[in-house]
């Protein structure tokens, strides 16, 4: 008979994260185009589905704090599911794909922070916490294999057969259900979730970002530059219609073993270097990658979506291992959530514009400023994270104290 644990609960929720974002629908721009929707109508869906996010991010957090991690999980599972069903009852129906991004957005919110929250609380309680950044990038480079080695298997499907896809992503939802249903919830969880109220919880919020208003402007910044050096990523699938099937499948396997050495090098480089050190240096190499597209060349936009793609999965590990030791226990699925909206409002405004400038630029053109825009930021960031790491060392100082 299965003893729930929470030792377990760290290979449970490896599996959560495998199944339940499988990149098997990563090509869902190519889907809705090739069901009859406009590039102007694909940026306004995305823009649906980040707008709900901001809306919902914090509220669905909110609950994991008040309520149970569980709780959360399922219902964003559930959520995936409703949404899979619109995306294939929506034949060319704008505004049932634009229901869907909205539901999307829902599965996302309920899980942004929970997961992250329930893993490091389950390494608190296992007696991990010294790990914890072992796991975070253990959880990353499952991340990062899953997305890729489901983007890998939705290359068979490019070429009119991208519905299937959804139906996969059913089932293994389903399968996250039955994982969820094995975990163990934290007790120092449990503890409080009785006696912690809605109202506790954003005072409590409110609180920390008043006290700590330096962490508040990191977490800002890291996502605004985030969003830039994940531009790349998102825009690239346009050009995928011209290789054939096999190569794609190629070029996203490639990429997942990339981005799967990069999180295991966050495991070592961020023993030795914070990710306010770091991120000058990532966003300075993402820019120049980013350059590189001057070339205009098929091969040369697989180095750039390798490398860049590459850069952004060894910072996040690092980033999230910094920012969980900052964070209260009692409200880190709220400031998790909070986290995850700066980065729904950066792609509300850089996505549609970034497009923009691909429309009227070009795609060369538009990722040479890009390039420049961030190898420029690399420079400002190189002082404002200077003193921005300052002011959080002595924080932490008075604190402690």
């Amino acid at each position: 008979m299965f003893k729930r644990n929470y030792r377990k609960n760290i290979g449970l929720m490896a599996g959560v994260e495998f199944f339940a974002f499988l990149g098997i629908t990563s090509f869902w721009i190519l889907f809705l185009s090739q069901n009859g929707m406009s590039l102007w109508q694909i940026g306004l869906l995305e823009s649906i589905f980040h707008a709900t996010s901001v809306i919902c991010e914090i509220p669905s957090g909110m609950l994991a704090d008040r309520y149970s991690y569980k709780t959360n999980l399922y219902l964003s599972r559930i959520a995936g599911i409703a949404s899979s069903i619109l995306m294939l009852a929506g034949q060319g129906n704008f505004w049932i794909y634009a229901l869907a991004m909205v539901v999307s957005a829902l599965s996302y919110n309920f899980d942004s922070g929970t997961s992250a929250a329930m893993v490091y609380d389950s390494a608190v309680e296992a007696g991990l916490k010294e790990r914890y950044l072992s796991i975070s990038s253990f959880m990353s480079g499952v991340a990062e294999g899953t997305r890729s080695l489901g983007t890998v298997l939705a290359g068979f499907f490019v070429h009119g057969q991208l519905h299937l896809t959804y139906y996969i992503m059913i089932v293994t939802s389903i399968i996250v259900l039955f994982l969820t249903w094995m975990l163990k919830e934290p007790s120092v969880k449990a503890q409080k979730s009785e006696r912690l109220t809605m109202k506790k919880i954003i005072w409590t919020v409110k609180e920390e970002l008043r006290r700590n208003p330096s962490l508040f402007s990191w977490m800002i910044l890291s996502q605004i530059i985030g969003t830039l050096m994940c531009m790349f990523y998102f825009y690239y699938q346009n050009q995928l219609p011209d290789l054939e099937g096999w190569q794609i499948s190629m070029v996203m396997l490639m990429g997942s073993v990339l981005n799967i050495w990069a999180v295991y090098l966050a495991s070592k480089i961020g023993k030795k270097y914070s990710a306010l050190k770091l991120f000058p240096i990532l966003v300075l190499l993402t820019g120049g990658t980013y350059l590189l597209s001057y070339f205009g060349t098929p091969l040369i936009y697989i180095l750039v979506y390798w490398v860049s793609n590459a850069l952004y999965a060894l910072f996040q590990p690092i980033f999230d291992n910094d920012l969980q030791k900052r964070l209260p226990s009692e409200v880190r699925a709220t400031m998790l959530s909070v986290y995850s909206m700066m980065f729904s409002l950066s792609m509300i405004i850089i996505f549609p514009l970034t497009g923009w400038l691909i429309d009227y630029l070009g795609f060369v053109v538009a990722f040479l400023y890009l390039g420049l825009i961030l190898v420029l930021a690399s420079f400002l960031l190189f002082f404002i994270l200077k003193e921005m790491a300052g002011a959080l060392k002595l924080k932490e100082e008075v604190i402690y104290k």
